[in-house]
């Protein structure tokens, strides 16, 4: 029978130095982590804020390596995270957005179905906004703009059919000519 050290000295054995000691490394790393998760999560994240632009490299190199390297199922798996990911933070972009403008309310008639609201420029200068070059497109960059512009005035939650008699009257709302 073999004593647990004769057994850990088996498995090392095909290891070069170099390899036993990142080995070990590792071991001792998932032990300080186990033991404060709270505060290696709190370490990981000042330091990722601290270095960004490495932290950015970092994570750039293990998905590009993953890709070339994974099996097809570890492949998807990247990519259904990446895709969860992104729609994780565009919803809370979208979320972040209409709270600064009110909520999921419509400001004419009251809509509350957020699949039917939008935001919409007061003014009637989207086109010229778009075009302008202050932002790309519509939709996620547009938002993204807003957040980052720290929600300038001149806009507001409109539903579909209020932003559309909107612009088919001349600006006015239909709900506001009959009031």
């Amino acid at each position: 029978m073999k004593t647990p050290s004769q057994d850990k000295d088996e498995n090392n054995s095909d290891l070069t130095p170099e390899e036993l000691l990142r080995k070990k490394n590792r071991e001792a790393a998932q032990r300080y982590r186990a033991r404060d998760p709270e505060r290696h999560r709190r370490r990981m994240q000042e330091w990722r804020e601290a270095n960004r632009e490495r932290a950015r490299e970092l994570s750039r190199g293990w998905r590009n390596r993953k890709l070339a390297e994974g099996t097809p199922e570890e492949v998807e798996r990247i990519r259904q995270m990446e895709r969860d990911k992104t729609k994780r933070n565009q919803v809370k972009l979208r979320d972040d957005v209409f709270g600064a403008y009110g909520g999921y309310v419509c400001a004419c008639c009251g809509e509350t179905e957020p699949k039917f609201l939008s935001i919409d420029h007061i003014n009637n200068d989207g086109g010229k906004e778009r075009r302008s070059g202050l932002y790309h497109s519509s939709g996620a960059a547009f938002y993204l703009w807003l957040r980052k512009s720290a929600f300038p005035p001149g806009y507001q939650v409109l539903c579909m059919n209020c932003q559309v008699g909107k612009h088919r009257n001349g600006g006015v709302c239909p709900h506001q000519c009959k009031a």
